[in-house]
């Protein structure tokens, strides 16, 4: 938008310039005068570099000084020198006098006004720019932060859940277990004391009964602490729910992971399949969790044959950038690669 308002105001300068030579030079080579200066003019706009600006003004102050026909270009040159050197540009002004028409010196005036109304606009422009892009980089780490704020929700909800089964758990097993062993030994009390056959009979029954209950108790505390969240189910279950990707499955851990690790395993796994989804086109995607000596190895890789990584490196969701949090967390590593097709492997030691 600021390169079109420059070239409109600019052309309006180059058709008075062109006007005020041809009223005071009708006999002149006038194209070859104008041609000069705007090839002046366009590399002022396509040079960067300051010292090269500055050898063109003066090779232009050179011009006018030999041929008194530039100065009535100098509106045009003025335009550029106030764009770069703000102020600096008065000391061109003296070049006007060399060849004074009035109506050359009020449209040099007006152009300098122009150059500075459209570099405040400039500004202002950019400075709108730089807001609006703090404005959505916030708004990105916002959405980031309330998408961890949602997870540790769920985090804290699963630990709750199994803060109460753990102590339901206990209380089972303090009051009922202990009850129930107790009633075990009172049986085996009377069948000592017992003379009659029937009697011990009916006995070995009740006892048999009380110790097969005994068993399904324990059984059911045991999975009161244990089951809260069945890692394998969990990831064979976001295996299942990805659309149009064959996704195959290698579950090699056997350990009884803590609650938060299988927490951030399953986080890393939706992520990847997310990723997959979103940022590749693959048709396939192979899922590894291993369980090694030291560590565990979570491989996640498909076949896609592009893959967008800068997406990965935004804040926004949780990236690559919260696979290197969570590998960080438990002294792991992550590395990823794009060879026929993207891979990511996360490491994450034991103990």
């Amino acid at each position: 938008m600021g390169y079109i308002r420059r070239f409109v105001e600019k052309l309006f300068i180059i058709i008075f310039c062109l006007y005020n030579s041809y009223k005071a030079y009708p006999q002149e080579n006038l194209p070859l005068y104008l041609l000069i200066a705007i090839i002046i003019s366009s590399l002022l706009e396509l040079v960067d570099n300051k010292k090269i600006k500055a050898l063109l003004y003066i090779l232009f102050g050179a011009l006018a000084l030999s041929y008194k026909l530039f100065v009535l270009y100098i509106p045009l040159i003025l335009y550029d020198l106030y764009v770069d050197f703000n102020i600096y540009a008065v000391f061109i002004f003296p070049l006007v006098l060399i060849n004074f028409y009035p109506i050359n010196l009020l449209l040099s005036i007006f152009s300098v006004y122009m150059a500075v109304i459209t570099k405040k606009h400039q500004e202002i422009l950019e400075e709108n720019i730089r807001a609006r892009d703090k404005i959505r980089e916030d708004s990105l780490l916002l959405e980031k932060y309330n998408e961890q704020l949602k997870k540790d929700r769920e985090k804290n909800i699963h630990i709750a859940i199994l803060t109460e089964r753990n102590r339901i758990a206990k209380k089972l097993h303090d009051a009922i277990g202990h009850t129930l062993s107790s009633s075990i030994l009172q049986v085996e009390s009377v069948k000592i004391i017992s003379k009659e056959k029937q009697v011990v009979e009916k006995l070995d029954v009740l006892q048999d009964t009380l110790t097969k209950g005994m068993e399904e108790i324990r059984k059911s505390i045991h999975n009161l602490y244990n089951e809260s969240l069945d890692l394998k189910e969990q990831i064979e279950k976001l295996c299942t729910n990805v659309p149009n990707i064959d996704v195959e499955l290698i579950y090699r851990i056997e350990d009884n992971l803590s609650y938060d690790m299988k927490f951030d395993i399953i986080s890393v796994v939706k992520e990847g399949i997310t990723n997959c989804v979103k940022h590749s086109n693959a048709d396939k995607l192979k899922i590894s969790l291993l369980e090694q000596p030291k560590f565990y190895s979570i491989i996640i890789k498909d076949n896609g044959s592009k893959f967008d990584e800068e997406a990965l490196q935004k804040p926004k969701g949780i990236g690559l950038l919260s696979m290197k949090e969570i590998a960080d967390k438990y002294k792991g590593f992550l590395n990823y690669s794009f060879d026929d097709g993207f891979k990511v492997h996360l490491t994450l030691m034991k103990g």
